[in-house]
This record gives C-alpha cells, structure tokens and sequence, in this order.
C-alpha cells in the first residue's frame, strides 16, 4: 500500500491559522501503526523543496518510508493533474498494480468520486474523520 499525501490543507489547515505542520503528529501516530506503508509526496511543496528538505520535516522514523514525490506534470493538460500525477509515478516506478490512497483537499484534482481519494476538509485538515477513514483503508489492505 502506497499513501500519496498532500500538506496544505492536510497536514494543516490551508489558511494555516496555527502554522505549519499543526496536524503532523496525528499523520504520524496513524502511520506507526502500518509499518509497511510507503509514503509518497504529492504536495505542491514538491515543487519548491527537494526530496530530503521534504523527509526532514518528519519524525524519524516516517521519514524513512518517504520514498519518492510525484513527477511535476506541468505539461500535462488532464482535468485530474494530481490522479494523473500519481498514476504516472505507479507507472514509472513499477507499482501500477498496487493497492494505494491518497490523502488530499481538493476533489477536483482527483476523478469524480475516485475511489482512491481520502477528501480531507481543508478548513480544518486531518482530523478524527481522515484517521478512522485513513485506518479503514490501510486495515483493508492487510487482508487484500
């Protein structure tokens, strides 16, 4: 199982109120729990901050199951840029066939009612409701 993640929105609120990050721990202490989940950028901080400026804002231990960030398709005129951004990295990294989520705040990035598509509000960003949805997801998965 792959989670594409999304900070804005996510990992704090989008107009961040508190700052940055606010949210982090609660991201984390969900994925502790699913050890064998990797974790994939697919934030626009992508665009401005490589690979591992992006891994250090992380505790430790999360920070090792960051393994890549979406491909910046800039070029590419899709209707659903950050689906097709996802699908492309599967592609190009060999794991089409995988199992994954993504955690974003924005629908209209994503084909309507995508499947793979956790929608978090984006005026309050991970909250109870993303984790019980996020647990359920990654839960299923082991038994896949």
């Amino acid at each position: 199982m792959i989670v594409f993640l999304d900070f804005d929105g996510v990992l704090h609120p989008f107009h961040r109120p508190a700052g940055v990050f606010t949210l982090l721990a609660e991201f984390e202490r969900v994925m502790r729990d699913y050890a064998d989940v990797d974790i994939v950028i697919s934030s626009t901080w992508r665009e401005a901050h490589p690979l591992p400026q992006l891994r250090a804002l992380f505790s430790p231990d999360i920070r090792d199951r960051i393994i890549d960030v979406t491909p910046i398709a800039s070029g590419l005129h899709h209707p659903f840029v950050r689906e097709a951004e996802i699908r492309m990295w599967l592609r190009e990294a060999g794991r089409a066939a995988e199992q994954w989520v993504a955690i974003d705040d924005t629908a209209w990035f994503f084909s309507p009612d995508c499947p793979n598509l956790i929608l978090v509000d984006t005026e309050t960003g991970f909250n109870l409701t993303t984790e019980r949805e996020l647990r359920r997801r990654l839960s299923a998965s082991s038994f896949a």
